[in-house]
């Protein structure tokens, strides 16, 4: 089990701050039986790979001591699973669903360090297609009417790439997490206005939705399910 917390920070900035944050984020009551309390319950070291860096983080792991769930604290920079930060894989998948940049040129833009292959990057892309043809895009159609009923969330009309992928249900999947990040957009915008002093910075918007998630009780998980990752 995977408790996601926003972190505004740096990979580099969570080293330093890691345990004031985790005091701040660890949940009061148990998120599974919602009764017990929350302690702290040892950690384990991962990679994280950034665009420049391969950093050694550690993560923090919580117990109930009602129902004996242990669950790992995750800065929302990273996502469960994928070793890449949350921006890179943001990056990514919006150069393909909004642009239309595959293979190689994809590769090279998602940036110089340690440069995950085309499979990988395909597979990042699918799975969130996947992800909004399946829950991710009711889900923040259900959420952004709750916040605000009056918020405009026509995107619009897709782009040209899209619509010509010729399989008919690949393009509707692909057309859906193309709707899913202005959507997503949107929700960030929305929630910052209730929040001012919430960092609003594009890279990051992937990092909140996550962190998001887990605040309404959703598996915090942007690229799922897993599926077999094809190019359009």
């Amino acid at each position: 089990m995977a408790i996601v917390a926003y972190f505004d920070g740096s990979v580099a900035e969570y080293q330093v701050c890691m345990l004031a944050w985790v005091e701040q984020v660890r949940p009061a009551c148990c998120p599974h039986c919602h009764v017990g309390v929350c302690i702290l319950w040892g950690s384990y070291a991962r990679w994280v790979y950034t665009d420049t860096d391969r950093i050694r983080i550690r993560i923090e792991r919580v117990m109930c001591v009602a129902c004996g769930v242990s669950a790992a604290l995750l800065p929302s920079f990273v996502h469960p699973f994928r070793r890449y930060t949350q921006d890179l894989i943001q990056r990514a998948i919006s150069l393909a669903l909004l642009e239309g940049v595959w293979g190689q040129a994809l590769v090279d833009a998602v940036g110089p360090y340690h440069q995950p292959a085309p499979a990988t990057l395909r597979e990042w892309v699918y799975s969130f297609a996947q992800a909004a043809a399946t829950w991710l895009l009711a889900w923040l159609f259900h959420t952004l009417a709750k916040l605000d009923p009056l918020l405009d969330l026509d995107p619009g009309s897709p782009p040209a790439h899209l619509l010509a992928i010729a399989q008919p249900e690949r393009r509707q999947a692909f057309i859906q997490g193309w709707q899913a990040l202005h959507l997503m957009e949107v929700l960030y915008a929305a929630v910052r206005a209730r929040q001012p002093d919430l960092i609003f910075e594009a890279h990051v918007v992937f990092a909140f939705v996550l962190a998001y998630l887990g605040l309404t009780h959703r598996i915090p998980r942007l690229l799922w399910p897993q599926v077999l990752a094809q190019a359009p």
